[in-house]
């Protein structure tokens, strides 16, 4: 059983050596405030949530790809994307709101 979780963790940090690191966009401050806020809104994702839309988005990957990385199931990704698009929707809703007003 220890033979099988040392295996294991060699595999894992073997992979995480050969694998490049996602990238991460530059989140400088945008001239565009709605722009800002969106990056502002990624920004502040848990950190898995953050790297798995990023990768998908910037590096292009897809789910199966991500989830090998990652180390998680492909129905784990779609909920991290699904749960990025909703706080990218509700900073673009908070926005609107304020320019409303």
């Amino acid at each position: 059983m220890a033979e099988d979780n040392l295996a294991v963790r060699f595999a894992r940090t073997i992979r995480n050596l050969l694998i490049p690191p996602p990238s991460v966009p530059d989140f400088e401050e945008h001239p565009d405030p709605l722009i800002a806020r969106l990056e502002w809104a990624i920004a502040c994702l848990p950190e898995q949530t953050r790297d798995v839309f990023l990768m998908h988005r910037f590096d292009d990957l897809p789910y199966d790809r991500i989830a090998h990385r990652l180390g998680i199931s492909e129905k784990a990704v779609e909920q991290e994307i699904a749960r990025t698009l909703r706080a990218i929707r509700k900073a673009r809703d908070d926005y609107d709101r304020e320019q409303g007003e």
